[in-house]
């Protein structure tokens, strides 16, 4: 059990060197994987390895998808063409927090990640409104939107793991959506509730001039249109690739930009990048170190024959996701540990996949890549982004967790 208090003081150490002594996210990070590795006992050769792979992964994931989003975003921003998309969504748009939670919670489904859809979405809501408490509450709401679709629905990558690891709901895998959809459509609905008062109403719509430039939408186009064509087309699945996708758009922005602001804008997009990767690959080090260790085997064995069965998942999956912070890789440590556990069978497969979910939602805290990438783009204080994204992703797990509980009683 060495782990579970390893991972406390590790939680702590990282809270006072990140408010305290503000030190950078990924020094902090890779140094509190060492210290928990230190402390699990871990051998030195492991905990190194358990490091440099998970970073890796992190960086194999999401390097593209950063790389190009951000690229896009600076692009637009060095050329003056934020101005023009903001114009044209005003002339359509009414109800800029609706705006924010609809389209994170739509593009994170498509775009099979969370992170990639925010990264898309940021340069753009950060300008539909002018205070800057009310952009940022823009963004918490894409984010925790994208998040709630992302864990919830299938075939997101989440719900997906859980399925396939468990064997459940053989050739009706949808089914999981007859409850998750309307479920995910009421935790949505719940936030803009929540947020509306920290927004303001939208300025006038602007009237769109004539012959309103294209340009600035390119990029957006070509991506979508990549991944219809590669979803719809069989013989051009590999256009559905994300990373490609987003690539073609990058290079699109590209060629619609003069030579000085394409040099501008790749010098100050690449720095930008490269920092909030670092940031994300410090988080996975962590994650990597605590996933190599005894940690998951600690957690199922402190939890059975303490907890009904009945919420059995939800506790495991709740602690393998505030060790690790990867929601699929949470989604697929608690499917492993569940098939070594016979009594779960008698759970319903839907209650079942709702419970791990439900876990993947809670404690989304210093862990998570996203948290980090929340607070950079924000620029909030470490506390501002727990209020603001891991209290209301928690929130939706406990409501996750009753919606299950209550599938369990009835079906």
């Amino acid at each position: 059990m060495e782990t579970l208090i390893a991972f406390a003081v590790t939680l702590t150490a990282i809270t006072v060197a990140s408010l305290r002594y503000r030190l950078p996210p990924f020094l902090t990070l890779v140094g509190a994987s060492v210290l928990f590795g230190f402390l699990a006992g871990m051998p030195a050769e492991t905990v190194i390895a358990a490091i440099t792979g998970g970073a890796g992964r992190i960086f194999s994931i999401l390097a593209v998808v950063i790389f190009c989003g951000v690229g896009i975003a600076q692009i637009l921003r060095e050329s003056g063409w934020i101005a023009d998309i903001v114009a044209d969504i005003r002339g359509l748009v009414r109800r800029p927090l609706a705006t924010a939670g609809t389209a994170g919670y739509l593009l994170s489904v498509p775009l099979m990640c969370g992170i990639t859809s925010f990264v898309i979405l940021a340069p753009i809501l950060t300008h539909l409104q002018r205070d800057g408490r009310a952009s940022k509450t823009l963004l918490y709401c894409a984010g925790v939107a994208g998040m709630i679709s992302y864990v919830l629905l299938y075939p997101a990558p989440v719900v997906y793991s859980t399925i396939t690891t468990l064997d459940l709901l053989s050739g009706r895998p949808w089914d999981i959506d007859l409850v998750a959809l309307p479920l995910s459509l009421l935790l949505l609905a719940g936030l803009l509730l929540a947020l509306r008062g920290r927004t303001r109403p939208a300025e006038p719509p602007e009237e769109p001039a004539a012959g309103r430039d294209v340009r600035p939408w390119l990029p957006f186009l070509v991506i979508v249109g990549m991944l219809a064509i590669g979803s719809l087309i069989p013989y051009l699945h590999a256009l559905a690739n994300i990373n490609l996708a987003l690539l073609a758009g990058l290079f699109a922005a590209l060629a619609t930009v003069p030579g000085d602001v394409r040099e501008r804008a790749l010098h100050r997009g690449t720095k930008n990048a490269g920092i909030i990767i670092f940031d994300l690959a410090g988080a996975g080090a962590l994650g990597g170190v605590i996933a190599a260790s005894t940690f998951p085997a600690d957690v199922a064995a402190l939890v059975l024959g303490t907890l009904p069965i009945t919420i059995l998942p939800f506790v495991i999956a709740a602690l393998v996701q505030a060790a690790q912070g990867s929601r699929v890789v949470t989604a697929a440590v608690t499917g492993s540990i569940l098939a070594t556990i016979p009594a779960v069978t008698a759970i319903n497969p839907l209650a079942l996949v709702l419970m791990v979910s439900a876990g993947a939602f809670m404690f989304s805290y210093v862990s998570d890549p996203f948290f980090w990438l929340l607070k950079r783009t924000t620029g909030d204080e470490f506390s501002a982004v727990v209020r603001n994204y891991t209290l209301p992703l928690s929130a939706a797990g406990l409501v996750t967790l009753a919606a299950a509980l209550v599938v369990q009683a009835v079906l």
